[in-house]
């Protein structure tokens, strides 16, 4: 009970506190400019604007919310947070929307899968950090658990969304490395994932069959099953720009394109408006990435450090594979480019885990000199 009233007077009673942002402003801002582009992207997409604002919103609430509450007090809950992702995870699959991506709740369809690899992501950042902060290494029981966890929740994310399963891999590993895992222990995770994965994707198993797919075209241009026709298509569309592009509004190739605001909406906006945005955006997510970098080297204790680093580094990979789907560096994988594409639910978990990285920067230390710019 104690809790909920410190957290209550954290949102609603500290005026003074909450008009005065104690932030990171270079990720604030970051984040307000790539909602700015969204709004232009997915009007000029769809031709509707008002769903797709109420979604920002409801962003920018989710970050303000996340922004007021203590990460440390959060982290009292981490296990139980876990759980939450667990029982999310069971529930996507087994009562899901057809393809098992979502589940709908009063009609509404909710992408879970960024929230259950954020979750899993905390989880890994206070499991680690706790040891850290006592100085004591993972006993084999601990590390165990650990894979065990990590290849639970990898493993049903992959049935339904095998680009978020890699992106939680790769994030996952990247906070291992900076907890100081062992390296036997990152070896055993590591091989385990590479064989699973492998036979998942061989076999055809879940979405196996269709990544297959999207591999082969990517290796040898081989189209006969259809599986290149998007990629083609968003090429074609960054290929007609370059230097030259078409103008607000004048894009052609999305009328034909398909998830033309989610998936490929790099493709839609660097037809549009040309190389220069286009190479801002990239430059963007690696600013972002950066920042968070930074704010882990200047946070005070070993679970805000890792928190910091896997938040940032997931939304920089998320970011890199949707434009290098666009621009065929990478297969098909079905990714939205965080705070761009259009979908309610994937802007409102990433709200929150930027409302959580602002968090951990309004406790870090200020450098001399500077106001966390």
């Amino acid at each position: 009970m104690d809790f909920l009233l410190s957290i209550m007077k954290e949102l609603f009673f500290s005026w003074k506190d909450r008009l005065r942002f104690q932030g990171d402003y270079v990720i604030l801002i970051i984040t307000v400019f790539l909602t700015l582009i969204s709004l232009y992207a997915v009007y000029s997409s769809t031709g509707k604007i008002v769903s797709h604002f109420f979604h920002l919103l409801l962003c920018f609430f989710s970050i303000f919310i996340t922004y007021r509450i203590d990460y440390k007090k959060l982290s009292l809950f981490a296990p139980f947070f876990l759980l939450i992702a667990a029982a999310l995870l069971l529930f996507t699959l087994f009562t899901g929307s057809d393809d098992n991506r979502g589940i709908s709740l009063f009609g509404i369809e909710f992408q879970t899968f960024y929230l259950i690899g954020f979750l899993v992501i905390f989880y890994i950042a206070k499991f680690l950090g706790s040891h850290l902060n006592k100085e004591e290494p993972l006993s084999p029981k601990s590390s165990y658990t650990l894979i065990f966890i990590l290849l639970f929740f990898i493993g049903g994310i992959a049935v339904a969304n095998i680009s978020t399963a890699i992106i939680l891999i790769a994030t996952s590993l990247v906070v291992l490395f900076v907890g100081n895992f062992k390296l036997k222990y990152f070896v055993i995770l590591l091989s385990i994932i590479l064989v699973g994965g492998s036979v998942f994707i061989f076999t055809g198993a879940g979405r196996g069959e269709t990544f297959k797919g999207r591999v082969h075209y990517y290796l040898t241009e081989d189209n006969s099953k259809g599986y290149g026709d998007q990629i083609i298509l968003a090429k074609a569309a960054i290929a007609r720009s370059g230097f030259k592009p078409t103008g607000p509004g004048q894009g052609v190739i999305k009328n034909v394109l398909p998830e033309k605001e989610t998936d490929y909406v790099y493709a839609t906006v660097f037809e549009e408006i040309g190389i220069l945005l286009g190479l801002i955006i990239l430059f963007a997510y690696f600013i972002l990435f950066t920042r968070a970098w930074k704010i882990s080297n200047n946070s005070e204790g070993a679970f805000a450090k890792l928190l910091a680093i896997g938040i940032g580094f997931w939304f920089t990979c998320q970011g890199l594979v949707h434009i290098a789907v666009n621009t065929e560096l990478l297969p098909a994988t079905g990714q939205t480019l965080p705070f761009i594409s259009r979908g309610g639910s994937s802007l409102i978990f990433s709200g929150i885990m930027i409302g959580t990285l602002l968090n951990i920067s309004k406790y870090s230390k200020k450098e001399k000199g500077t106001e966390q710019l």
